[in-house]
């Protein structure tokens, strides 16, 4: 989600059932551009989020 994503969603009253709506809309298009990528910079995108998860854990 981009930056002018964010702001629409925070324009939008959160009662208001637009919101969820667009939420949804947002989400679906995050998990499409990751699909579209490469098996390698997907690869490597998990590898850092491990590496990250397991320092906050580790303490």
């Amino acid at each position: 989600m981009d930056d002018k994503f964010i702001e629409e969603l925070r324009e939008i009253d959160r009662n208001d059932k637009r919101r969820s709506e667009f939420l949804i809309k947002g989400m679906k298009e995050t998990l499409q551009e990751r699909k579209e990528k490469n098996f390698i910079e997907r690869w490597i995108w998990r590898q850092k989020n491990k590496k990250r998860i397991a320092r906050k854990f580790k303490s």
